[in-house]
């Protein structure tokens, strides 16, 4: 099936709308809501919004979620309908129970949007990092480049160490070579 009537429905929706408005973002929502059910292919609906839309993935998730947030929240219409996009957005990542607060409240309305967005982020539910190869990598090289710049400021200084400290570095220094080297070992079997 062809998916470009959604994609002219998408530029009328762009004419139409101003994009950082709620009307925008949910009418987008359904019709990317509309195109998937049309693709009946996850990777075919993805290939659409990747060439046509125009729009990053991350962005159609987006507006994907916050318009599953505002049907949930329908008995709270005229608490949202004050609140910016940016405000609505970060609610939607909530759990319910602290948005029903936030709205019950009146902090949301009453805050800038930098200052609910900040809040609302110690709030967020933080979702780990996907155990793939390059977040490990990564997050393994920013904790060696750590390490060196701190014993390279620590060469540096008139502070000396003493040796109780330089054993137990060097003790933690070596246990982690002895996993780095059964990782070693473990890839080299799997292989």
């Amino acid at each position: 099936m062809n998916l470009t009537r959604f994609t002219r429905r998408l530029e009328e929706c762009r004419k139409r709308w101003h994009r950082r408005t709620v009307g925008y973002v949910l009418e987008v929502a359904r019709i990317v809501r509309a195109a998937r059910k049309a693709a009946k292919d996850e990777r075919r609906w993805g290939e659409w919004i990747r060439k046509e839309t125009h729009m990053n993935r991350t962005t159609v998730y987006r507006y994907l979620r916050v318009s599953k947030f505002l049907k949930a929240n329908v008995d709270s219409k005229h608490q949202l309908v004050s609140l910016s996009i940016a405000k609505i957005y970060a609610l939607s990542r909530l759990e319910p129970e602290l948005v029903q607060a936030f709205l019950r409240s009146g902090k949301a309305e009453r805050m800038s949007d930098i200052s609910f967005l900040r809040m609302a982020r110690r709030h967020q539910k933080q979702s780990p990092p996907r155990v793939i190869l390059p977040n490990l990598s990564k997050s393994l090289d920013s904790a060696f480049v750590r390490l060196e710049q701190s014993v390279r400021r620590w060469h540096h200084s008139e502070v000396p160490m003493p040796p109780d400290v330089q054993m137990k570095y060097q003790s933690k220094i070596q246990s982690i070579h002895r996993m780095l080297e059964r990782i070693r070992r473990a890839s080299a079997a799997a292989m």
